[in-house]
Order: structure tokens, then sequence, then C-alpha cells
């Protein structure tokens, strides 16, 4: 049985910490290492709305028994790039996008078909 649920954020400092609240709630039956990684991915995918997008922060939550789907909207056009893997780990940015290819069973991002800005999308496991 699938279930859904969506919250509007401001782009504020705090939105990432309500937004993990918000999925830890939602997904109070999922298994241990789903939640874990979708608390992670999440943080980080709205962090990156509140640094690099505009407007308010739209998350949708949605789960069945295969995946979690986490969407994080925004009203930015950039697209975030897809980036290899970097040697120099001290080094600024980039990595939040890597920590999404490790913990999701994929992700990606796309402009929104209904008005300005862009859709990061991320599928976490549950099995």
């Amino acid at each position: 049985m699938e279930q859904a649920a969506a919250l509007t954020l401001p782009p504020t400092e705090q939105a990432p910490a309500v937004a993990r609240r918000f999925v830890r709630d939602a997904g109070a039956g999922w298994p241990q290492h789903a939640l874990e990684a979708a608390l992670l991915v999440v943080s980080e995918a709205v962090t990156n709305a509140v640094r690099h997008g505009t407007g308010p922060i739209q998350l949708c939550v949605t789960s069945d028994d295969r995946f979690v789907r986490i969407e994080v909207t925004d009203e930015g056009r950039a697209i975030p790039p897809r980036r290899a893997a970097s040697t120099d780990v001290m080094g600024d940015g980039g990595r939040g996008l890597h920590l999404l290819d490790v913990l999701t069973a994929e992700w990606g991002s796309e402009a929104r078909p209904d008005g300005p800005g862009k859709t990061v999308w991320m599928k976490i496991s549950r099995t």
C-alpha cells in the first residue's frame, strides 16, 4: 500500500531540521536502514534547496513496500550537476551529490513542468 505526505518549507536555515522531523514521523514504520538513509538525503537535498534554490520548498515523501521516494522542489532553475568523484576530500562542494549516489537506489532532477524551478528526487530501497 502506498503512503504519501507533503510539506511546504520556507527557504531558511531551519528547513533541513524541519524536513528531518517530518521524514522521521512519516517513516516511523520503515526499516531502520531506510529511515537513516532518508534522513541523510532529505537533509542534503533541502540544504541544497535553501542554498542554491529560490522560493518555498516543497517536500513530498511517498513509500510502498519496496521504496521510499523523496521529492524536494524549489523555484530555482539550476539543475544539480552530476560530478565525477573528487580525490580532494577537503575541497568545497559536491560531496552531497555523491552521498545521494551512495545512499539511494537512484536519484535525479528535472525541471518543473508547471512553472519555474526543479525537483530533485531520490528512491531508497526498503529491503
